[in-house]
């Protein structure tokens, strides 16, 4: 079937949702509309609360990027629309199991994507869309495809490993990508709290597949990888969720909560080394954070270098002011300086007397390297 879309499907669009959906008060001219994706899908509708198919049809979401305008239709071959509307900040979709979703115009729709990647592209670029309408200030998540939900879903406290590909956002755009963990044969741990990009997390299942759009306000330690004005585009895929759970922790060896954070392999935590521990009679997800001191540290120090090639490029210049020689004065100065500041942020960020995870000690390390090494940079910047 040819779903090849003319553009004069585009320019009139007959909104058909119960209500009337205006353009938007900041388009003055009329948009030049252009197909952004296009997808075949299986469609059907819900009637008497029945779903009734309907057939095999084009599905489009295309657009003004520039105006910030977007519309999305479904379509036939042969001008056969059966929908055309203008995307506002009130339209729901709903990305529901394997590769179907759901949205409402005048009827309820359901479709199938025919495989998942189309699934996911299509979600990926309506996603963008969405979080632009609502004016990129929000963190805003999506998700793109799920096998099922179940009762392992994420919570607050939850655990959660995963694979992501990060992309900066470069205006109306998404940019290149920055940094990715896909070939580091270890996932990423992150730890679902209330507060920070960490609670786009809540609800995913192991398989999902999710994207966030984190905004300058709340990029965390995932500042390192952009020039401190862009937001960033996280694509996810969960690959375990763990609950912690209080009632189990003092059930582990006290060998393991006290190993030396330092002697732990890249992006290791205690959790998957407890787990392989416990008898298979008892539910483990979580155990208490080893004690660390600055002088453990360094292992940390080593390893952002090697996971984070922007992180590696600003430790690398610092580096190179202690090979300059000696007589030169003013990289001296600069370097005790900057090593100075290194230094008394992490004493202050890591008192002996407390504990901290694996992930904060990533996020504080690289917080400090970040905001120590830009004041550096500046500074120099002025000087010169």
């Amino acid at each position: 079937m040819d779903f090849t879309i003319e553009s004069k499907e585009f320019k009139n669009p007959q909104n058909d949702s119960s209500h009337k959906i205006r353009r938007p008060k900041c388009i003055a001219t009329n948009p030049t509309v252009a197909t952004i994706v296009a997808k075949a899908v299986t469609v059907s509708k819900l009637e008497n609360n029945e779903l009734t198919a309907v057939g095999k049809y084009g599905f489009a979401l295309a657009g003004d990027v520039k105006l910030n305008y977007y519309q999305l239709l479904l379509y036939g071959s042969k001008n056969s629309v059966l929908v055309n509307l203008v995307i506002t900040k009130d339209f729901k979709y709903n990305v529901n199991e394997n590769n179907t979703v759901r949205f409402v115009s005048k009827e309820s729709w359901h479709l199938e994507f025919s495989n998942t990647n189309d699934s996911v592209d299509f979600n990926s670029h309506l996603a963008f869309v969405l979080w632009k309408i609502n004016g990129f200030k929000e963190l805003f998540w999506f998700d793109l495809y799920y096998t099922s939900r179940n009762e392992n879903a994420a919570i607050l406290g939850s655990v959660v490993e995963i694979i992501y590909v990060a992309n900066t956002i470069q205006g109306k755009t998404i940019g290149p990508e920055v940094s990715n963990n896909i070939e580091d044969n270890r996932y990423l741990k992150v730890n679902v709290n209330q507060e920070g990009w960490e609670r786009s997390l809540l609800g995913v299942n192991d398989n999902t597949q999710r994207i966030v759009f984190i905004p300058v306000a709340e990029m965390g330690a995932w500042k390192i990888l952009t020039n401190g004005r862009q937001c960033l585009c996280l694509t996810v895929t969960v690959k375990n969720v763990y609950e912690i759970k209080e009632n189990v922790i003092n059930n582990f060896p006290e060998s393991i909560s006290q190993e030396p954070l330092n002697s732990a392999p890249k992006n290791d935590s205690t959790l998957i080394q407890a787990k392989e521990i416990v008898e298979d009679n008892l539910t483990v997800e979580a155990v208490a954070a080893p004690k660390v001191c600055i002088e453990s540290l360094y292992k940390e120090f080593e390893n952002l270098k090697i996971d984070n090639i922007r992180t590696n490029e600003r430790l690398t210049k610092l580096e190179a002011l202690v090979k300059e020689k000696p007589n030169k004065k003013e990289n001296s100065s600069e370097l005790k300086k900057s090593m100075k500041t290194l230094y008394k942020n992490i004493a202050r960020e890591f008192p002996v007397d407390q504990t901290f995870s694996g992930s904060e000690i990533q996020t504080k390390i690289q917080n400090i390297f970040h905001n120590t090494l830009m004041c550096s940079n500046q500074s120099h910047s002025n000087n010169d």
